[in-house]
């Protein structure tokens, strides 16, 4: 899936379009191989200029804060609160009513989405997409949870990114 520049507020899963994508585009990829499912957001901007730093800055912090929260034997409602909890932080209560937070992966896109009452108990081997969002602005990778925590299955050493709490996260990739 993917939204060009007029889309990218609009549109958190955009649907596909003959719209020319614009200055910059947001790009969704949900893809299966032997199964199992990989789901991944990344963000391009064609000379143009990329998210406003503040906003992305404030998304990677609200997304680390619910990747903090998945751990063995929490639930996946906790993991959401989490996310609330993030959200209210930033000043912006009201986004996450405005997409779903994603949740367990696996042999669907979403096996089970996060909610306030989901009561699924996480387990090591279990995969994971959350997709934090802002108007115009995602972030979403597949993560499996180990012994040593989560373990970004979607991460392109190529692609740019930025550390955050010890994790690699996408930044725009900036093209001329």
């Amino acid at each position: 899936m993917a939204a060009g520049a007029r889309r990218l507020p609009l549109f958190r899963h955009p649907t596909p379009s003959h719209e020319p994508l614009g200055a910059r585009a947001m790009l969704v990829f949900c893809a299966r191989r032997r199964g199992l499912y990989a789901n991944l957001t990344r963000f391009v901007s064609f000379g143009g200029e990329g998210s406003a730093p503040q906003e992305q800055s404030m998304l990677m912090e609200i997304e680390a804060t619910g990747l903090a929260a998945v751990t063995p034997g929490k639930s996946l409602s906790a993991v959401y609160h989490a996310f609330d909890a993030a959200y209210r932080h930033a000043d912006r209560e009201k986004a996450i009513d405005e997409h779903h937070q994603g949740g367990i992966t696996g042999y669907l896109a979403r096996e089970i989405v996060a909610t306030p009452s989901t009561a699924a108990s996480l387990e090591p081997g279990m995969a994971f997409a959350f997709n934090p969002s802002l108007a115009g602005l995602k972030i979403e990778d597949t993560f499996l949870l180990g012994p040593q925590g989560l373990d970004n299955l979607t991460l392109d050493p190529q692609w740019p990114a930025v550390n955050v709490h010890g994790r690699q996260r996408p930044l725009w990739l900036e093209t001329s």
